[in-house]
């Protein structure tokens, strides 16, 4: 019988061919019909939730300060994409509702929430408003580190899996995502081993694994058996696959 091969998650949008957490690569995701992709949530001082992964506007944008001390109007003053290539310097910062406009139930989404160094307070109360609105919940994942969001979260809405983001490994990992109330386990590749993904498959817990780039730990996660590989270079992942496939 022929191994179920891991699905292709493009980390914030595939950070190898464009600008993350862009329209731009998100719509190139679309285009190409990988499984999935990772993007993750901010809030601006107006309220949106707004996609970026860093909270420091210097990282990704052509702006300074902090996220979460700029309205969601300053925000789309900036360009998102002039610092990967001039190609993109027309890309803004985009609102998650405007991602996931775009995606439109297509690829699965897995939003990761940011709550730290400084805390959204309440942010589970306007992300679930967001999806409910969406319509998709079978096609969203809420991830964080922040696990007690996490549970804040699921204790308002069952509607959504969520994931527990770890770089580490837990002593009881079933025990804990049952207390956190999470069915998806995240773990960095680095820390990972395949006995913990044996155990994690048994406690019926879904494994999707960050971030993995190059062939060789594409092809460990494949014998480890992970559900799903987050990858800075989804194109060549799905690649890779393929070629296993067809053998």
């Amino acid at each position: 019988m022929r191994r179920k091969l891991p699905r292709v998650i493009a980390h914030r949008g595939g950070r190898k061919w464009g600008p993350e957490n862009t329209l731009a690569v998100f719509r190139k995701c679309v285009d190409a019909e990988f499984y999935g992709i990772e993007l993750d949530v901010h809030r601006a001082k107006t309220g949106e939730l707004v996609v970026l992964h860093f909270d420091d506007l210097t990282k990704t944008t052509s702006g300074r300060g902090l996220v979460k001390d700029k309205s969601l109007a300053q925000l789309k003053k900036l360009s998102a994409g002039a610092w990967f290539s001039a190609e993109f310097a027309n890309e803004k910062v985009p609102t998650l509702q405007e991602v996931l406009a775009l995606i439109d139930g297509r690829l699965m989404v897995n939003v990761e929430v940011k709550n730290a160094p400084d805390a959204y307070p309440g942010i589970e109360d306007d992300l679930i408003e967001l999806l409910d609105a969406y319509g998709y919940s079978d096609k969203i994942i809420v991830s964080s580190f922040d696990h007690a969001f996490l549970k804040r979260f699921k204790e308002k809405t069952v509607a959504y899996k969520t994931g527990l983001l770890i770089n580490g490994l837990l002593l009881d990992l079933a025990a804990y995502a049952q207390e956190v109330g999470c069915t998806a386990w995240h773990p960095q590749f680095v820390n990972l081993r395949a006995d913990q993904v044996k155990l994690a498959k048994q406690a019926g817990i879904e494994v999707n694994v960050w971030t993995l780039n190059e062939v060789c730990e594409w092809r460990s996660a494949v014998q480890m058996g992970v559900d799903g590989i987050v990858t800075d270079d989804p194109e060549g992942l799905a690649t890779f696959l393929e070629t296993l496939r067809s053998k």
